[in-house]
């Protein structure tokens, strides 16, 4: 009962041993004390060695090995709390706080089975370019200050991209995404036909316009024992009847009257690809209706427009177009900034888009599928349709 009173007695009455300033100097060196563990815990959860002790962060930081962030002429290089921790104290101190979560997806094992990291990467990636977009990529203008940059060293290519740049104080990420890791794939999943299939017509109208949700086979006959040709992703067509396994639609589309004239084009004098018809079935006097010709004063060819009916597997129409276009964009905007911002999508015409995204495509991760889908988003939103972009 004694120690119990001095206990409270010390806590609760002033000291008559000990000064008031003794008492303020223990406390100060305390805290002092405190607020170095503090920093140097602060400072050892952002070294590069804590960062990549996580299993998790072995293939990111493989991906870094391979940029020039990593090794370099000069040996001037960036760390992981480089470019992924803010380096202001406040702002730092609130990624610390968020980096809980992190650290709670890989205790749980979030990323422990094979292929998990690359199945996540797409919501990591747009978590962090977003925080880019807000700050302005802070981070990286710690190195790369447009002030101190010399336009006049800069290739033609350069200039062209960064003066413009400069003047806007725009954010880094938005051209240049995937310059230390790989970019998210995009991609549709094995043994899945489209990612479009929820939006798939369960009963289609005759004579009412619905759109290929992929690329859809073309058949001779119903049984589809003859396959003629293949439809492109967001293809308007016809719907005429719905047979026993296979449904009956019409395609109006554009040729040009060369050769076998087996691609068929989505309008006349544009280079946008609705269909393309098989050579054998071309060589054999194929059955369709000629309802038009022009000459193309560019090329002197006669463009022919043309009119065929032709079986599909069912469950391949759409009757809203939106959706694919809005998915074709988000992969356009995400993907298509690695070199250089992107160009705004009117601002070329349809046949100029073709060149210009297979030049971009090489440089991401686009699938095969996906880029043909916003190859076409393209072009079908490009100054030749400008005015009607929403129809589309």
């Amino acid at each position: 009962m004694k120690l119990f009173t001095s206990i409270k007695r010390f806590f609760t009455q002033p000291s008559a041993k000990i000064g008031l300033g003794v008492l303020v100097t223990i406390g100060f060196i305390a805290g002092a004390i405190s607020w170095e563990k503090f920093n140097d815990v602060m400072d050892h959860t952002s070294t590069e060695e804590f960062c990549i002790s996580c299993h998790s962060m072995q293939q990111p930081l493989e991906e870094l090995k391979q940029t020039a962030h990593w090794s370099n002429r000069t040996g001037v290089t960036a760390t992981c709390s480089s470019c992924h921790l803010p380096h202001d104290k406040t702002e730092k101190y609130a990624r610390k706080v968020q980096a809980i979560r992190e650290v709670f997806a890989e205790f749980s094992g979030k990323y422990d089975e094979e292929g998990s990291f690359e199945k996540h990467r797409q919501e990591m990636a747009e978590r962090e370019w977003a925080r880019f977009e807000a700050n302005g990529s802070k981070e990286c203008k710690t190195c790369h200050s447009y002030d101190r940059m010399n336009f006049d060293k800069m290739s033609e290519a350069a200039k062209k991209a960064m003066i413009p740049a400069a003047k806007k104080d725009q954010s880094c990420m938005d051209c240049h995404k995937g310059v230390a890791h790989h970019l998210p794939k995009m991609e549709v999943a094995e043994g899945s036909a489209s990612k479009f299939d929820n939006l798939v017509s369960k009963a289609p109208q005759a004579d009412k316009t619905y759109y290929s949700k992929a690329n859809v086979n073309l058949f001779k006959d119903e049984a589809m024992k003859e396959q003629i040709g293949q439809l492109e992703t967001a293809v308007p067509v016809r719907f005429v009847k719905a047979g026993q396994s296979a449904d009956l639609v019409e395609m109006t589309m554009w040729r040009k009257d060369k050769g076998f004239g087996r691609i068929w084009y989505h309008q006349f004098g544009k280079n946008i690809t609705d269909a393309v018809l098989s050579k054998e079935f071309m060589q054999n006097a194929p059955h369709f209706d000629v309802l038009d010709k022009k000459e193309d004063p560019l090329t002197g060819l006669t463009w022919q427009q043309v009119k065929m009916q032709v079986w599909i597997p069912k469950s391949q129409l759409i009757e809203d177009v939106k959706p694919v276009w809005a998915a074709a964009e988000s992969v356009y905007k995400t993907q298509c900034s690695t070199c250089h911002k992107q160009p705004d999508v009117a601002h070329f015409d349809s046949n100029t888009w073709i060149g210009l995204f297979n030049g971009m495509v090489g440089f991401t991760n686009i699938d095969k599928q996906t880029s043909k889908e916003v190859l076409r988003y393209l072009q079908l939103h490009s100054s030749d349709f400008e005015a009607h972009s929403e129809s589309q």
